[in-house]
């Protein structure tokens, strides 16, 4: 009896692991005003204007059911158009930039461009590097009315950086 109740106990804690780790493997990654901006090379202004996706080698993908993920090679990006350019250490800011959603996460090419199939309104746009890719995977957009606290964070732990003058993107 001690055997069978030890073998069960086992076996549910064994199932109540892999359920957990199973439900944390989608979830998007989540990350702070103070982590993007303290992360962020460039802070921007910026419209999505569209949706495109990518194979691993770049060749554009056409067909609205692929999808990506774990394990799959194909990029969907968001197209994205600056508007102003407020903090980057870059000679230059294109004006169209193809920012990377999570690769892990489970997205289908044609939900994420319906979903976009609108220009949307004004954002803060975080990224970092020059590639210009998100800050953390697929996390770079902050509500415009967080653009002083944005700024503020950034030039507290950017002191020693040069900055650019804030304008537009060429």
């Amino acid at each position: 009896m001690m055997v069978a109740s030890s073998v069960a106990r086992r076996t549910l804690l064994f199932v109540l692991l892999l359920a957990s780790t199973a439900a944390l493997a989608s979830l998007p990654l989540q990350a702070t005003l103070e982590e993007l901006a303290k992360g962020a090379d460039h802070i921007l202004v910026g419209r999505i204007v569209g949706v495109d996706m990518i194979d691993a080698n770049g060749r554009p993908i056409t067909d609205k059911d692929r999808r990506t993920g774990p394990g799959l090679k194909d990029r969907i990006r968001l197209l994205i158009v600056v508007d102003e350019v407020l903090v980057t250490n870059a000679p230059s800011v294109p004006k169209r930039l193809a920012v990377p959603l999570d690769p892990f996460m489970h997205y289908r090419y044609g939900d994420v461009s319906d979903a976009h199939a609108q220009a949307s309104s004004p954002e803060l746009i975080l990224l970092r590097g020059k590639d210009f890719m998100p800050v953390v995977a697929g996390v770079f957009r902050r509500d415009l009315k967080d653009r002083a606290e944005a700024l503020r964070i950034h030039a507290a732990t950017h002191a020693s950086s040069p900055k650019k003058p804030t304008g537009e993107a060429k």
